[in-house]
């Protein structure tokens, strides 16, 4: 079972003939219909409350139960050309809100004190419910006071959507933590790779933030070394996110054959040129803008430092 069998079905059925069950694909059996597999299940699936913590304590970069995730979709609303995650995961689909907000209330019941609304992306949540991302930030904003709320995965395509009325919920101190993946702010990769180039928009509204709401981290992502980047255009791109944002995960772009960005492979950047390319961002930040910057797990060492320095931003941000 997984999001494989979607993203890579002949490949399975090359070294599996029995029954899968997908994420997705209406060709196969739905998550719900796995308990026709097992029939002394004595609890439905359905009956099983979703999960804010995870399974492992390894599984954790930072061990805090008071901090808790709650997915409010699953899927993708986009179709980024390099994206390894949407084949298997597929469109979004938004959960109802007020399933979400009973899991808040649980959480609560726990002396949780910081909610993170998660998802493969979140900007554009709701919309085939008829509702909106606002919308759902203002009633999870109005369930309790007793908890911080971080804004995850939240698309650029969301700012430039609900901008003003973002703004207005941005300004609650409460709202402690916004990830806004920028990628590049160049029309012409950003082309390349199937987004929206959305820099005029995002770069106001996150002075703007900044503004009216001086606690909150203002997070990115930025992906360097995409095939015939040149250096004009990633050092825009590390300006503006130096610029503007508090932290920044700096990644280098992996192509899969298995993808439509497979097409720029003969012209993509060596290994050790990608890795000559992310180390001089990392330093080109680092010597230019006070911010904190990693490359995720690409690179252990550089997630180190980041979680120290983050810890003391943040220390610092909550005084103010």
């Amino acid at each position: 079972m997984g999001c494989v069998n979607d993203a890579h079905p002949e490949k399975v059925a090359k070294i599996w003939s029995g029954p899968t069950v997908r994420t997705k694909s209406r060709d196969a059996l739905s998550f719900e219909e796995i308990e026709a597999l097992f029939p002394d299940f004595r609890i439905s699936l359905k009956d099983i409350p979703a999960q804010s913590v995870f399974r492992r304590k390894e599984d954790y970069r930072d061990y805090n139960l008071l901090k808790r995730f709650i997915n409010i979709s699953e899927g993708c609303a986009f179709s980024c050309t390099f994206c390894t995650h949407k084949p298997g995961l597929g469109a979004r689909r938004s959960r109802p809100v007020d399933e979400i907000l009973d899991q808040i209330r649980q959480c609560v019941t726990e002396g949780v004190r910081i909610v993170n609304l998660m998802g493969m992306e979140t900007a554009l949540y709701g919309v085939e419910l008829g509702s909106s991302y606002p919308e759902l930030l203002q009633a999870v904003l109005d369930l309790d006071n007793s908890y911080e709320v971080h804004v995850a995965q939240f698309n650029p395509t969301g700012i430039y959507r609900y901008r003003d009325r973002l703004l207005s919920l941005f300004q609650n101190k409460r709202v402690s933590d916004i990830q806004t993946p920028i990628q590049s702010v160049s029309p012409r990769l950003m082309k390349m790779m199937n987004r929206r180039e959305h820099s005029d928009v995002v770069g106001p509204f996150m002075r703007a933030v900044r503004e009216v709401n001086t606690r909150t981290i203002l997070r990115t992502d930025v992906i360097v070394g995409w095939p015939t980047e040149t250096e004009e255009e990633r050092r825009a791109s590390l300006d503006f996110a130096g610029q503007h944002f508090d932290e920044i995960a700096l990644y280098t772009i992996e192509l899969s054959s298995d993808l439509p960005a497979w097409k720029y492979h003969d012209q993509a950047f060596s290994v050790d040129e990608l890795q000559r390319i992310r180390r001089d961002s990392i330093d080109y930040l680092n010597a230019r803008y006070d911010v904190v910057v990693h490359s995720g797990q690409q690179d252990d060492n550089t997630m180190k430092i980041a979680e120290q320095r983050r810890k003391l931003l943040r220390a610092k941000r909550a005084v103010a």
